[in-house]
């Protein structure tokens, strides 16, 4: 295909006050879906369309190879397109989306001019002529439109029809397109049933089945799940914590302590690390629902800012030893507010206190003073 390069489709933007204005408490704004998507703004509407490209079209179609942007001048009536063949490949296979933004449905007066583009450049040899061909509005298209769609034949018959009123001066800024001799030909031979019309509740499902969903409307959160029992042998991402935790019980036992072995016998020691470790997943559990249900991580990361700040003058305060400013920070953790972030609705006690362990896991706290 020749013409401007083709761009990977960029990563969407995140929505503006999307934690508190969609979000809330986890309940979501009462709202369809249908409703919220009819009533987005022409901005809206192309980081929605992104979301979606980016969330479903290049992870869940099957057997995509790539998904690329074109859309704005010279893009030869191609918005999204998808590849299903790698490049070099002699009939590489391609599906089109042509994005419409307009405020009410789209008719067969803007529609049809649209797939014309398409018929002529194909004709041309700017490109082949794809396998599907998908509308992709936010208000639907209307019934006239969608009756031909539905009769493939009917499409072709009202396209070659109404080309003079709908499509000579429409493909190019020069105009005068006329659908003629072997131009005509090529356009009698096409099978129409390549025309299709996303459905605004399919493409609402299929935006569902990404990580931005949840954010875009508020729907709400699943119930959240008990938090993992710890593993019985450490992991490798609670070095840190752990480390911290040796410390502490070196203290306690009056020992080197550098494996659990070393104080097997020690009760007190046992019930401090075992407990530990179990709020630890607590709150990775949290981080979980963040990540997965809420589609950011990065909620449970802001959370632990939250906590490292509100805790600091507690856990840098001098203290007779590690085991008495780990639990001086748990307490003051207890009782920090976190009054409206997202994550306030599924905190839990254990949750606060394992904070104060992912914290000592990321070097931000240590129980021990150095000697």
């Amino acid at each position: 295909m020749s013409g401007t390069p083709f761009e990977s489709i960029p990563k969407p933007s995140r929505w503006p006050n999307a934690n508190a204005r969609l979000l809330g408490i986890g309940a979501g704004l009462p709202v369809n879906p249908l409703d919220r998507l009819a009533n987005f703004s022409a901005d809206e509407f192309e980081r929605f369309v992104l979301e979606w490209a980016d969330g479903y079209l290049s992870k869940k179609v099957s057997g995509v190879d790539g998904v690329q942007q074109r859309g704005g001048a010279g893009d030869k009536g191609r918005d999204i397109v998808v590849w299903f063949d790698p490049p070099g490949s002699e009939t590489r296979r391609w599906h089109l989306y042509q994005c419409k933004r307009y405020s009410a449905a789209l008719g067969s007066g803007k529609a049809i001019p649209e797939i014309a583009k398409v018929l002529y450049y194909s004709f041309r040899g700017d490109y082949t002529l794809p396998s599907e061909y998908w509308f992709i509005t936010r208000k639907g298209v209307t019934g006239d439109f969608q009756d031909l769609v539905d009769d493939p034949t009917k499409l072709k018959a009202f396209i070659i029809a109404e080309w003079d009123k709908y499509c000579v001066n429409a493909i190019t800024s020069k105009g005068g397109i006329q659908l003629e001799g072997e131009f005509s030909d090529y356009v009698d031979a096409i099978d129409f049933n390549f025309v299709r019309v996303k459905q605004p509740q399919d493409l609402i499902a299929e935006h569902a089945q990404t990580q931005y969903h949840l954010v875009v409307f508020g729907a709400p959160l699943v119930e959240r799940p008990p938090p993992a029992e710890p593993p019985s042998q450490v992991a490798e991402s609670e070095r840190g914590y752990v480390g911290e935790l040796f410390k502490i019980i070196g203290e306690m036992t009056g020992a080197s302590i550098t494996i659990e072995a070393d104080f097997a016998g020690h009760s007190r020691a046992r019930n401090l690390f075992e407990r530990s470790r179990m709020t630890f997943y607590s709150a990775e559990g949290l981080k979980e629902l963040a990540r997965d249900q809420m589609a950011d991580a990065e909620y449970f990361d802001n959370l632990l800012g939250e906590f490292k700040h509100g805790l600091y003058y507690t856990y840098s305060a001098p203290a007779a030893s590690g085991y008495e400013r780990l639990s001086s920070t748990v307490q003051a953790a207890q009782a920090q507010q976190i009054s409206g972030h997202v994550l306030e609705p599924h905190i839990t006690t254990p949750d606060r206190e394992g904070i104060c362990h992912h914290l000592a896991n990321a070097g931000d706290v240590s129980w021990c003073d150095d000697d």
